[in-house]
Parts: structure tokens; C-alpha cells; sequence
């Protein structure tokens, strides 16, 4: 249970959703997360805080960087429905 409610919380918000279609299909750093949404570091660690917890979000080491990619397997489910709702709303996302 506990899983669906960090999946559902790291989707209830407008600025998480932002992050997850900028990174749907590629990596980006922290800093290009930052330049990209234009927000203060501490607020986009906590958002990439809310979306790794719901396993949303990967992470590796690239030297000093910290590279960040989306993930789906938090929102996997038997017959891909919610996956494909997912996908559909992050093409609506600005």
C-alpha cells in the first residue's frame, strides 16, 4: 500500500510531472533540470526526492554529476492502461 501512495504523491504535483517530461527517454543533470525549469536547487531536490522515493526516477553516478532519468516501472500495471495515461498526460504537460 505504502507504494501506491508514493507513486500517487509523487504525481500530484504539477512541477514533478514537469520533471518526469523532461526526463522521459533521457538523462539530464541536476543543473540541467535547474537551468531547464528555472527553479531554486532545494526546491528541485526535494521534487526529485518525491519522485525517487515513487520510483519514478533513477540516478547514476556520471563523475561528479548526478544524472537523473525517468523511470515507469512505479506505475507499471497488468495490462499498461495506467502507463498509457501517464504517458498521454505528460504529452498535455507545458
Amino acid at each position: 500500500m505504502e507504494d501506491v501512495v508514493n507513486v500517487v504523491k509523487a504525481l500530484s504535483a504539477e512541477t514533478r510531472l514537469r520533471l518526469l517530461k523532461l526526463l522521459r527517454g533521457r538523462e539530464m543533470s541536476s543543473t540541467e533540470l535547474q537551468q531547464s525549469l528555472r527553479m531554486p536547487r532545494q526546491t528541485l531536490a526535494y521534487h526529485l526526492h518525491v519522485l525517487q522515493v515513487g520510483g519514478l526516477v533513477t540516478t547514476r553516478q556520471d563523475g561528479r554529476r548526478l544524472m537523473y532519468a525517468g523511470a515507469m516501472p512505479g506505475v507499471a500495471d497488468a495490462d499498461g492502461r495506467f502507463e498509457r495515461f501517464l504517458s498521454r498526460t505528460l504529452d498535455d504537460v507545458n
